[in-house]
């Protein structure tokens, strides 16, 4: 009983076309031959298949395509980020390069001065201006004048 239900189904598969002309001379094409008319029966070759969606869909590949630049740029702005980072923590911090226009607090002041302090310590080219470059001898009493002045200025009960 299987075998003859797909006996039946695979006749579709393999119908014969005829192509025949009427009287008008008309062309017309079936699958069966016209009574009364010579018929030529046709070499019918299958189509080949529709490609799948999946096989040539360029909306997913372009889709997956501006994810991966995306992440590239991403992936390259952290790296700069982490780079720049990176060399900002092997330079000491310079108080001086960070200035404003408003008023410090005295807990400010004393930071401030706190961080001029170990920016003098960790330099070993000190520049003063306008006086340019100064001598090791000259670093050393601009720090100990910065750690008296802190002292005094930041000393407990006074700031803070």
């Amino acid at each position: 009983m299987k075998a003859l239900l797909l006996l039946m189904l695979a006749l579709p598969a393999h119908a014969q076309m005829y192509k025949w002309t009427d009287a008008n001379g008309r062309v017309h094409y079936s699958d069966r031959p016209q009574d009364g008319v010579a018929a030529k029966p046709l070499q019918v070759e299958n189509a080949p298949a529709a490609a799948s969606p999946s096989d040539d869909n360029w909306r997913e590949r372009e889709k997956i395509s501006r994810q991966n630049r995306v992440r590239q740029a991403q992936a390259e702005r952290r790296l700069a980020a982490a780079e720049q980072s990176e060399k900002a923590r092997q330079q000491p911090f310079n108080p001086s390069m960070n200035r404003s226009d408003k008023p410090l607090t005295d807990d400010e002041l004393c930071t401030r001065d706190r961080q001029q302090i170990e920016f003098a310590e960790k330099t070993k080219n000190l520049t003063v201006l306008p006086l340019g470059p100064r001598s090791e001898a000259q670093r050393q009493e601009i720090i100990r004048e910065r750690k008296t002045n802190h002292a005094l200025a930041c000393a407990e009960g006074r700031r803070r």
